[in-house]
């Protein structure tokens, strides 16, 4: 049959609430619901609307061929339909999941909307006419509707049974929209449980009814138990429906309905023993019962190939024991279970079946599929226990729960493999082993058993260090071994340990460890793995035991113990460096092994930041205090304090690759005073930090800051390299207590923030820029942005805005003071709708101090309203500002002429100006600084100011406008004009070696303040001879002499002249003040010597000649004369000429001797 699409005109608003409600109900419906909605409204019909008829459908139908449309967005349609009887009608659809199914009886809307089983659910209360209407509420939609009557028999199959020995029902479903019908065969009060499943992956409901249709066994069950108990009188019916079948329709299920209560057919199973096989019922059945003899703790499984526990029901159907818990049998009776699978029965209170086993390796075997074993413990009550098995290898596995003599619990798998299993109770104990294993389910197993809390007897597992020849202990597993203990001797150990284990070269398995405390107390204990360690805290003078744990396969571990206090030993000394100082070198391990470096400082208050780095990233710290307390654990940088000496290991983890070397920061952040020197003590972090820039290398590896922030603030770290590098600087932001609240978000870097317990008061903490990971410099640009409303703990506030006034053309700077300041807060002006805007240009590092500059070109005079806007929009209104009449602006500044020297006179131009000046001021300047009483327009530069910058500041002044000034162009002072000489220096005395001359300075102007003088020989200067007077040496005899008088006068330049040259002439001759006199005997043969005589001055040299009676003695021209015969007779004498360098020779004769006798 056709249908009409009904698609009249509506409201836009109309539309929207109708929409609106039928989602809203629609999300009110029950999960899976594949019904039509609750009453929602729906388009009022047209006027001329022609809605076709459509059948009921009978149960086991699918909807009419004509019940599928397409309806296009928005659009709607309208059917009618006829009802026979009156009753209970089942409303369903497929499809169309934006589709609203309403019935309306005449121009009223029916609710077929039940509050506890959701739409669909439609009273019809009278026989005759019904329309059935469908609105479309966004895209185009395709939908199957169809209308059962529930309130009726026809079309229902025979009856379902609901005995324990009966086959479930299994029938087929047409569509997704039939109602299937079954009779049931039960009686009122009987208690039934109903499931209903599809035979391939679907969605099916299926629900007991009487005469009405309707479900009338609650939702919810109010007393926890399964079933429903049958109200009314009958006869009763079980309605299914299939909304989903993988497998398409006709889709096959299975409907299984069963009496919980006092049920027949069922099969009798006896109670299980301990290490026995499951019960296969005969004859099987899917209800079995079993006969409690007493009250107490129960275990019920079916089994197949593995447990699963099973619901227990009383002979009234109640549940007295559940699947997730265990099952507590209220009194000795029978009970019933419902499985097809076999059963597995344990009256946890007996201990039949239980083995006797001894201390040490215990070994059986699994027979039968789900069943479960037990050992008895030769240990009393208070003993602690350990009891492991391999860590893997092939099925079974064991698994073990320790239980009283009662069946009370005392520990799991989890406690007895951690040796800490206390036990509790009443002995004997026992150990129950059981499996999940399923393939395979049977075959041996082993357990090792230990008790922990008492000497063990194991082999000593001795103290090492960090050195590469530590001490340490061999396990070996394999050959039937998986479990090994060691003892650590009482008086033998620290109070904090890190314990190791490291598998051989070639082991495949790993292998864990627990050691425990005298008591049987777990201290600590690892994960499976090849290459793993701990920190374990050792109790003072107590033995310990350590448990090892593998698998039975050939594996060989190394077991290493070292001290991690301050008494550890084959640590690297590392005393900490300040902010900027440098990072230190160390040699990498190999992955697994542990480095150690003992970081010290001075005060246990002081803070000290660690890091590591390596060209890999892969290295990590572990920081220890002086006791052993681990401080940090973290792939970061960390800081810690309360000690003076820390114990830092170094370690790649196992699996990852090692760097050949790393390098190590241990920084003082903090002392016990405050921030630590080299940090920076930052004044605010309202909106953030920065930006800050610097380098750092291995010799600076670190920037510090001291941040005055609030107890939750968050930072959104800004931070690059200056030289396009990708690695960048690296943070950590330390509160006060310690955290490292510093994370990478890929993208958007680093996010920083403090987390303390609230405050109002301030919460410092301390920025850390370190090197990259895996770079050895950095040039950073680093910025902290508050990210949240606002940081630190100051408010927003204003203070004061100065000046108060300012003239109309200028630029006037603004200072506002306040708190919490921001670059983006503006000085407003207002007047009459008109407004005018400072330009902010710098906040104070502290904020609190801005400062603006507000152009008053173009501005009238008059006053104006001031306020201070915030960055966030709120305005503070201060005092008014007055713009006075312009001041008189510079148009050219003045200009000095003139020489600028020393002594010259210097002359200020006036400049030009905004407008013509009525009179000016002057004030000369040296280098900036106002010279005393130089206001005048003109200058004479004193010597004082040689070198110095002149300006002139002119001050302009005319009536009805403030002053204006203008400066000058600087000019330097440069020296003055040298002296000249009038007439030129005179040597004056007489010009001869010897001789002393004298320089006359000659005349100068100006008259110089001092002179100084150079003598000259043929125009080469006299090396020292630079005085007015000169004495001439003989060197220079024949040669010319002039001097050079240089006239000096302060502030000026030097101005020189040289005198006329005179020649040097020969000094005069010696004289002799005393003859020279001749000693010997006047005889032929004798020898006579002649004396010098004395000279004044004293000559250089002599030469003699010898005379007989005044005539000279051929070559007789020495000092001395042997007398001859040709002088017999003769009176002899000398003379002695003396000769001086550079002068004329003297002569003179001596007396004569007496006649030269024979």
């Amino acid at each position: 049959m056709p249908h009409h699409l009904c698609t009249t005109a509506r409201s836009a608003a109309y539309t929207a609430l109708l929409l609106a409600l039928t989602v809203l109900l629609s999300l009110l419906a029950p999960m899976g619901t594949a019904q039509a909605n609750p009453p929602a409204p729906t388009a009022p019909p047209a006027a001329t609307e022609d809605c076709p008829a459509f059948p009921l459908s009978a149960f086991g139908e699918a909807a009419p061929e004509g019940n599928t449309l397409t309806l296009p967005a928005e659009g709607t349609a309208c059917y009618t339909f006829t009802v026979e009887k009156p009753g209970l009608h089942r409303l369903v659809k497929s499809g169309g999941n934006e589709v609203a199914i309403t019935v309306h009886d005449g121009e009223e809307q029916v609710d077929c909307y039940d509050t506890d089983w959701g739409a669909g659910w439609c009273r019809l209360e009278r026989t005759g006419a019904f329309t059935l209407r469908l609105a479309n509420r966004w895209d185009p939609s395709t939908v199957t509707f169809a209308l059962t009557p529930l309130a009726t028999d026809e079309g229902c199959t025979a009856q379902v049974p609901t005995d324990g020995n009966s086959a479930p029902f299994v029938a087929r479903a047409t569509a997704p929209t039939a109602v299937q019908c079954a009779r049931l065969d039960a009686k009122p009060g009987e208690r039934l449980t109903n499931t209903v499943t599809t035979t391939t992956y679907g969605q099916s409901t299926s629900w007991i009814t009487d005469g009405t249709g309707a479900r009338i066994c609650p939702s919810r069950r109010e007393d926890d138990n399964d079933g429903c108990v049958l109200p009314g009188n009958g006869p009763y019916r079980v309605l299914t429906q299939v909304t989903n079948a993988e497998s398409g329709f006709p889709a096959e299920y299975t409907l299984k309905v069963r009496r919980i209560s006092d049920p027949v057919g069922c099969t009798r199973v006896p109670l299980n023993t301990y290490n026995s096989a499951p019960t296969k019922a005969t004859p099987t059945s899917g209800c079995k019962t079993f006969t409690a003899p007493r009250a107490g703790r129960y275990d019920v499984y079916g089994v197949d190939t593995s447990r699963t526990k099973l619901k227990v029901y009383d002979r009234a159907g109640k549940t007295v024991c559940v699947t997730w818990n265990g099952c507590e049998l209220p009194a000795a009776g029978d009970y019933t279970v419902h499985t097809d699978d076999a059963t597995l029965i344990l009256d946890r209170a007996s201990a039949a079946g239980c083995e006797s086993a001894e201390l040490g390796l215990h070994r059986s075997t699994f027979a039968s599929a789900g069943e479960i074993d037990c050992v008895l413990l030769p240990l009393p009550a208070g003993a602690r226990l350990a009891a492991l098995t391999p860590l893997s290898g092939t099925a079974p596995r064991p698994d073990l729960t320790l239980f009283d003599a009662t069946g009370a619990y005392g520990c799991a798998k989890g406690d007895l493999s951690a040796g800490s299993c206390e036990l509790t109770g009443t002995p004997p104990f026992r150990l129950e082993i059981s499996t999940d294993d399923v393939d395979p389910a049977t075959g041996p197993y082993a357990v090792a058993l230990h008790r922990t809390d008492a000497a063990s007897g194991c082999p000593v597992l001795p103290a090492g260090d960090f050195t590469a020849q530590s001490a340490s202990a061999r396990a070996t597993m394999g050959g039937g071994v998986f479990s090994q203990c060691f003892s650590i001797p009482a008086d033998a150990h620290s109070a904090q340990e890190s314990i190791q284990i490291q598998a051989a070269p070639g082991t495949r398995y790993g292998a864990d460890f627990t050691v425990l405390d005298q008591d049987g107390q777990q201290v600590c204990s690892t994960y499976s793995a090849l290459s793993t360690w701990t920190t374990c805290a050792m109790a003072p003078g107590a033995e310990h035991t350590v448990l090892v744990n593998g698998r039975d396969a050939d594996a060989s571990y190394t077991l290493t113990r070292r001290d991690v206090t301050a008494t550890a030993k084959g640590c690297a000394p590392n005393p900490v460096v300040k902010v900027g100082g440098a990072s230190s070198a160390g040699a990498m391990g190999a992955p697994g092994e542990l480095r150690c470096r003992q970081v010290t400082t001075a005060d246990a208050e002081d803070v000290v930041h660690l890091d590591v780095r390596d060209a890999l990233g892969t290295a990590n710290v572990v920081a220890y205090g002086a006791d052993g307390t681990a401080l940090c654990n973290k792939n970061q940088a960390c800081a810690v304090t309360g000690s003076t000496s820390y114990q830092v290991l170094v370690t790649v983890r196992s699996g990852l690759k090692a760097a050949p070397d790393y390098r190590f920061d241990a920084v003082r952040i903090a002392t016990a005073t405050g921030p630590a020197e080299g940090c920076v003590r930052v004044p605010n972090v309202s909106y953030g930090y920065g930006p800050v820039t610097g380098v750092l290398d291995e010799t600076r590896s670190t920037f510090c800051a001291v941040l005055p922030t609030a107890y939750s603030d968050r930072f959104q770290m800004e931070i690059s390299d200056t030289t396009g590098a990708e690695e960048t600087a690296v943070p950590s932001l330390y509160d006060p207590s310690l955290g490292n609240n510093c994370m990478l978000h890929i993208p958007g870097g680093y996010h920083c923030g403090v987390s303390e317990p609230y405050t109002k008061e301030v919460t410092p903490s301390t920025l850390v820029l370190s090197l990259p990971e895996t770079a050895s410099k950095t040039s950073y640009r680093a910025k902290a942005v508050c990210s949240i409303y606002r940081c630190g703990t100051e408010q927003v506030t204003v203070g004061t805005v100065s000046p108060a006034t300012g003239a109309a053309g200028s630029k006037v700077t603004m200072t506002v003071t306040g708190t919490a300041l921001h670059e983006e807060d503006v000085v407003q002006l207002y007047v009459n709708g008109k407004e005018i805007e400072a330009k902010t240009t710098a906040v104070s590092a502290d904020r609190r101090t801005l400062t603006a500059v507000l152009d008053l070109t173009g501005v009238p005079t008059g006053t104006w309203s001031l306020s201070v806007s915030t960055h966030n929009g709120v305005q503070y209104p201060r005092n008014s500002f007055t713009v006075t009449a312009a001041r008189l602006a510079s148009t050219k500044p003045p200009v000095i002429s003139g020489s600028a020297k020393v002594g010259a006179k210097l002359t200020a131009g006036t400049g030009s100006w905004s407008a013509a000046p009525s009179s000016y001021a002057y004030q000369w300047k040296a280098d900036g600084t106002a010279i005393a009483g130089a206001t005048g327009a003109t200058y004479t530069v004193p010597a004082k100011l040689l070198a110095k910058k002149i300006t002139v500041t002119v001050t302009a002044r005319r009536s009805g406008h403030p002053d204006g000034q203008s400066t000058s162009a600087a000019v330097t002072v440069a020296k003055g004009d040298a002296p000249k000489a009038t007439a030129k220096p005179v040597i004056s005395g007489k010009v001869k070696v010897g001789a002393k001359l004298t320089a006359g300075k000659g005349t100068w102007a100006p008259k110089p303040t001092a002179y100084t003088y150079q003598w000259k020989a043929n125009g080469t200067a006299i090396a020292g001879a630079t005085g007015a007077t000169y004495t001439v040496p003989a060197k220079l005899l024949g040669k010319t002499v002039t001097v050079t008088v240089t006239a000096a006068l302060t502030g000026h330049s030097s101005g020189s002249a040289t005198s006329a040259a005179v020649k040097v002439a020969k000094g005069d001759a010696p004289k002799a003040s005393a003859k020279p006199v001749i000693a010997g005997k006047a005889k032929v043969g004798a020898k006579l010597t002649a004396g010098k005589g004395k000279w004044t001055p004293a000559p250089t040299s002599y030469s003699y000649q010898w005379y007989a009676n005044g005539k000279a003695i051929a070559k007789a021209t020495g000092s001395k004369l042997t007398l001859k015969a040709a002088q017999r007779g003769k009176k002899i004498t000398v003379k002695v000429t003396a000769h001086r360098t550079g002068h004329a020779s003297g002569a003179s004769t001596s007396t004569a001797t007496k006649t030269v006798a024979r």
